[in-house]
């Protein structure tokens, strides 16, 4: 088995998070009036019930995190295992170089309560407004409240869950 290892205070650990896999991987997307970007996430949780919200994590340099910290708002995608080409694509590549819906061949539908886009091809979409967020390491943790939730009724495609470096898998949830 191959091991990654880093340097954690002062001692060489591996890479502690790939022990908290497999992960749920979704698509968060973030929007000005002239430009809208998806990331492929797999660090997100509910982290409350009343009031509903839930924390991404993004990587601080992120072009999606930008788009999020200057409209305020984001919409998580819950993608199905037919979007998996989709989602390695926006998890691969810069929205600073491509427009990853066209790339991705994805659409975007108008939400109810943001002005960022919902994704058309996902079994649901959260819409969010952020409540906050503050830098953790070479991340920025976002603290979104759930404003509408749309959730596809045709069938339960197999969700999309991560094994880390790029590993895939569709799971079946009821």
């Amino acid at each position: 088995m191959e091991e990654e290892f880093k340097f954690i205070r002062g001692k060489l650990m591996p890479m502690f998070y790939h022990l908290l896999y497999p992960r749920q991987t979704v698509l968060v997307v973030g929007a000005t009036k002239e430009k809208s970007n998806l990331s492929a996430v797999a660090w997100i949780t509910p982290v409350s019930a009343k009031p509903p919200l839930l924390v991404i994590s993004l990587n601080k340099n992120s072009t999606t995190l930008d788009l999020i910290c200057t409209s305020m708002e984001f919409v998580v995608a819950i993608v199905g295992e037919k979007m998996k080409d989709a989602v390695l694509l926006c998890g691969t590549t810069s929205g600073k170089y491509i427009d990853k819906f066209s790339e991705a061949k994805l659409a975007q539908v108008k939400a109810k309560q943001v002005s960022v886009p919902l994704v058309l091809e996902a079994a649901a979409n959260i819409e969010c407004k952020v409540l906050n967020y503050s830098t953790a390491g070479d991340h920025v943790i976002v603290t979104g409240e759930v404003l509408e939730v749309h959730e596809k009724k045709n069938g339960k495609e197999p969700v999309l869950f991560t094994k880390g470096k790029k590993k895939l898998f569709g799971l079946a949830v009821d």
